[in-house]
């Protein structure tokens, strides 16, 4: 019955026609039959309160915070037979509810509260023009009506209807649509007894990403003149359970029911209005690099760092983790083709998240090119309709005047501009070309000419002044990438199937931002086609044909604000190109999530940067103050990446470099390993900013040169001070210390004499320095010598040491070798010990008679110090001399005689040489 009341009042309200009367004193403003002339209804003149059956003849516009309520004692309703825009927000949506409701703006029927709000107590809003006019309602609330927003398709009109961010809650219908094709996307749908409700014959109604739940019935959809076709497709929605809404194709789905011709699966399995979109941060020009084959955002400035973990500590989840999931994404890009072709590949990383995601659509955050980027995608007629916001940062709309040194003379200017044109510089060479302009025209680097500007921005020398030249493009270098981007017809797309917001950089100083250029005429062959900057490389005469108007540094604010774009919202700030997207994180975030952070990222503040770059045959690794290590570890083949926030291009690349944002002050280590034979270099530049003038950088360089051949490593150092680079050759040998042996004699009984020394460079560590040992002109790996084994006399033992430069010391000592009658004795135990003498007759021969040897020495002793008479003493002597050397002699006679059975042969050696030193002269 409750039913059937609903529907015989939204038939009453066809046979209403009255004369509009409108109340112009500030709120409550009461609105009666006919709307005839462009309205604007603000929050100031809230509550406006429709009386009866209004018809909306002209257009109308309703902003932010206003409060429109409607009675319930006549068939109250908004008829819209022209556009009719809603442009609530997030903080102050625009509510549209019953009079009875003393909730917003009071007690407005003076029934003290007495009669509640209650579901049909005003018709709704219905929209079913004539012509094509258009609908857009957002961030709205709609409540207590029969039939919420209709939405009619009268003489097949459809387009330029748009309902999102909206609240559809206590309604009859929440969204009642009749053969049309709206936009209903992001929308909470409930409390109602029917949340959307499509009766359809040519027309297939598509809705996404809304939040569908507590309705007696969610979704119903017919189709009664051409069955087949459907009615309803409502695929990435929320039904209030993650199984899915209720239905006969459904039947276990704990969510809202769905009936009739609707299609629903693939459906979301979590709120979207309680998590958020997907999101992709999109950089700009040379904000992407590639290593590996992959390619990486921004890792030499890290633009977006403080941006991403802002993101991470707001509940965003990192989904380039494809093993964990997530909804934050980068879209790092080969920047040097033109922005058509990114687009297309934005397209497939786009459909790539929203496979991984189950979600319908995605945020994007662009900034600089990034932001043409996104929305060449957008315009495009590949267009997915799978962007819901678009957040572009520091975006030149309308071009870069600063670009037109670039693609005219290939120069650059600013911090991050020169460190880049280093490697431009690389990459031309690298690729076979003798110079960065024919390296940008000739590759060719479409991105750079889709930058310029598509307005008038030189000025023509008239001899005492400049005049502007008028009439772009004629006598420009042209853009048709951007003219075509900003047709009012595709501004216009954009604005209606996307959330726009754009966040300018303006530091309120009319000094900051190359705005133009008073050019002159000059023959200077293929550079300049279009006027040389008057004094352009005389920096220190004057401003070097230069204009300047505010901006963020690279971009003007004219170009960045775009007024001809409808953006639904601007933002200013006061902050540098590369620096806004940290700035503005809060705001990006709250645009995003609705709420705003409390604590900000701020990790990355480069003042200065190191850039090595190298040139083959060679890779080559770096060494910081503090030991870190960066670049290629020659021993493993692996990459090294010790320095924090440094970037090391790879070196199976053609153009090999490494960069190190703010490094720390003191001497590096260069080693470079030749990959080939040939001269090599390598050219370390530090660029300062110059804090003052943030166009102008303070670059100090020094080149390391020299020949290589395949598998060798050389080094040196280089002196990094707070501005400058400073190379100092290394030219300084190691140092070599040996502490033993020491240059003195030795008996032969030191079984365990250690061989000791050290080795230190000033450069390289030890464990790079290459050593040869020998010993007696031999090489020598042992750590001991046993003396026993040695041949009595003198010895060498030689180090040599060479470090990483090719710089080689050397280091000799030598050292004596003698025995005496103990050595000996000690030697023969030793001897037999190592299994060197044969048998133990053998030693105990040998013992014996050393022992009747020692006995003779012993005499001899005596003798020569007894008190006999000089002539007969000496007598004596020489005939025990004569007796000691005989028994030496056939001692040794019996050694010899004994080979092998006793001793081999180096035994046998030893012996006889450390008894012949026993002999008496």
């Amino acid at each position: 019955m409750r039913r059937a009341i609903v529907y015989l009042s939204f038939s009453l309200f066809c046979f209403c026609v009255f004369f509009a009367r409108i109340s112009h004193a500030a709120g409550p403003t009461k609105i009666s039959y006919f709307v005839d002339t462009p309205s604007t209804w603000t929050k100031e003149d809230s509550p406006y309160l429709v009386q009866n059956h209004v018809v909306v003849r002209a257009p109308l516009t309703i902003e932010p915070g206003t409060v429109v309520k409607f009675s319930s004692g006549n068939p109250a309703d908004l008829t819209l037979q022209n556009d009719f825009y809603v442009k609530g927000t997030r903080e102050e949506p625009v509510v549209f509810t019953s009079i009875r409701d003393d909730s917003y703006m009071g007690d407005n029927d003076d029934d003290h509260g007495y009669y509640k709000p209650r579901v049909g107590d005003w018709i709704g809003l219905n929209f079913n023009p004539y012509q094509d006019y258009a609908l857009k309602i957002e961030h709205a609330k709609i409540m207590y009506s029969a039939f919420g927003i209709s939405i009619y398709s009268s003489n097949n009109h459809y387009k330029n209807r748009t309902v999102k961010n909206c609240e559809m809650k206590n309604n009859g219908y929440g969204i009642l649509v009749n053969n049309a094709e709206p936009v209903i996307e992001n929308n909470l749908i409930a409390n109602n007894q029917f949340g959307i409700g499509v009766n359809a014959s040519s027309k297939v109604t598509k809705i996404s990403n809304n939040s569908i739940f507590d309705n007696e019935f969610g979704a119903i959809g017919s189709n009664n003149a051409n069955p087949s076709l459907g009615a309803l497709d409502a695929r990435y929605n929320w039904w209030g359970d993650k199984s899915g809404p209720n239905g006969p194709d459904n039947p276990n789905g704990k969510g809202n029911k769905v009936f009739g011709k609707v299609l629903f699966d693939p459906w979301i399995k979590e709120d979207p209005l309680q998590t958020p979109d997907p999101v992709i941060i999109i950089p700009g020009i040379m904000g992407s690099w590639e290593k590996n084959g992959k390619w990486q955002i921004d890792p030499i400035f890290h633009t977006y760092d403080d941006l991403r973990s802002a993101f991470l500590a707001n509940g965003y989840e990192d989904g380039e983790d494809e093993e964990n999931g997530g909804n934050f994404f980068t879209f790092p890009y080969e920047w040097r083709d033109s922005n058509k072709v990114n687009a297309v590949e934005l397209k497939a990383k786009i459909q790539k998240i929203k496979n991984e995601t189950d979600r319908p659509k995605v945020d994007i955050v662009a900034h600089s090119m990034g932001g043409l980027l996104a929305r060449e995608y957008i315009e495009s007629t590949y267009y997915q309709n799978d962007i819901d916001q678009l957040i572009t940062i520091g975006t030149p709309h309308l071009g870069a005047p600063k670009d037109y040194m670039t693609w005219e003379g290939g120069e650059f200017m600013g911090f991050e501009s020169v460190a880049l044109k280093y490697f431009f510089n690389q990459e031309a060479k690298e690729n076979g070309y003798d110079s960065i302009f024919h390296y940008i025209r000739g590759r060719p680097m479409s991105s750079v000419q889709e930058l310029l500007p598509v307005y008038d921005y030189l000025y023509d020398d008239n001899g005492s002044d400049y005049d502007l030249r008028t009439g772009y493009p004629a006598n420009y270098p042209r853009n048709e990438f951007l003219e075509n981007l900003n047709k009012r017809e595709k501004t216009a797309e954009l604005a209606d199937t996307t959330e726009l917001s754009n966040i300018v950089g303006k530091q309120d100083r009319q000094t900051t931002t190359i705005s133009g250029y008073n050019v002159v005429n000059a023959d200077m062959g293929e550079l300049w086609e279009y006027g040389y900057p008057h004094g352009f490389e005389v920096p220190w005469v004057g401003d070097q044909g230069l204009r300047k108007s505010d901006g963020d540094g690279t971009v003007p604010l004219y170009s960045a604000e775009a007024e001809q774009i409808p953006f639904d919202k601007t933002i200013y700030f006061q902050s540098r190109h590369n620096g806004l997207p940290t700035d503005t994180q809060k705001d990006i975030l709250e645009i995003l999530i609705g709420i705003r952070p409390e604590n900000e990222v701020r990790e990355w503040k480069i003042d200065d940067i190191l850039i090595s770059l190298v040139f083959s045959p060679v890779d080559f690794q770096i060494i910081s103050p503090s030991g870190e290590r960066l670049g290629k570890d020659f021993k493993t083949g692996e990459e090294l990446n010790e320095i924090e926030g440094a970037y090391y291009s790879g070196f199976d690349t053609d153009t090999e470099f490494i960069t190190i944002p703010n490094p720390e002050d003191g001497e590096y280590k260069i080693l470079a390993e030749g990959t080939g034979e040939g001269k090599y270099k390598i050219e370390m530049t530090k660029i300062t900013e110059d804090e003052n003038d943030p166009e102008k950088t303070k670059v100090s360089t020094a080149t390391i040169e020299g020949m290589t051949e395949s598998g060798q490593v050389q080094e040196a150092e280089i002196e990094i001070t707070e501005e400058e680079v400073i190379y100092n050759p290394d030219t300084t040998p190691p140092t070599i210390i040996i502490s033993s042996p020491e240059e003195k004699i030795y008996f032969n009984d030191q079984y365990d004499l250690p061989v000791e020394y050290s080795i230190t460079d000033d450069v390289s560590a030890s464990e790079d320095i290459t050593k040869t040992i020998e010993y007696d002109n031999q090489p020598f790996a042992e750590i001991r010598l046993d003396l026993s084994l040695e041949f009595l006399g003198e010895h060498s033992f030689k180090i040599a040491a060479t470090d990483e430069a090719g710089n080689t010391g050397e280091k000799t000592i030598t050292f004596q070798i003698t025995t005496n009658l103990d050595a000996i004795q000690d030697n023969i135990n030793h001897y037999w010990d190592l299994k060197l003498i044969k048998k133990k007759i053998a030693k105990r021969y040998l013992t014996i008679k050393l022992g009747h040897i020692e006995k003779l020495f012993d005499l001899l002793e005596k003798i020569e110090n007894s008190k006999l008479k000089p002539k007969p003493k000496q007598a004596v002597i020489d005939a025990l001399k004569e007796v000691i050397n005989a028994d030496i002699n056939r001692l040794i006679k019996q050694i010899n005689r004994r080979i092998p059975r006793w001793f081999d042969q180096n035994i046998a050696d030893l012996l006889t040489e450390s008894l012949g030193c026993l002999k008496i002269n």
